[in-house]
């Protein structure tokens, strides 16, 4: 368990030493990986004096989980202003063909 610990760790580091460079992939191959280590760690049953000694590893590995996560976070947010820039000028555009006819005007010769 030490083990599967310790390379969840180490994957939990490696995104937080390139955090701020790290794009959707890297974030969707971190929980990809994560995902199966969890897996992994779930299946394993240990006596309680050993979940005791691994405690403070556990703790270590909260800490980079938070830092992950609020970066996740602030991803999502800038990535919904984004949006919603999208959508209003979708809504403005839309606005604008339907008080000018939506495009179906008609062009008449005056001199004819």
């Amino acid at each position: 368990m030490e083990a599967l610990l310790q390379r969840l760790i180490q994957l939990s580091s490696n995104l937080v030493e390139r955090l701020d460079n790290a794009d959707l992939e890297q974030f969707d191959e971190y929980m990809r990986q994560r995902e199966e280590l969890f897996k992994e760690l779930e299946q394993m049953e240990l006596p309680m004096e050993q979940m005791a000694v691994l405690r403070l590893e556990a703790d270590r590995l909260i800490s980079m989980e938070s830092v992950i996560v609020a970066r996740m976070v602030t991803l999502r947010d800038e990535a919904r202003q984004q949006w919603d820039k999208i959508q209003q000028g979708r809504r403005s555009q839309a606005r604008y063909d339907s008080a000018y006819g939506g495009g179906d005007s008609l062009f008449f010769d005056a001199k004819r």
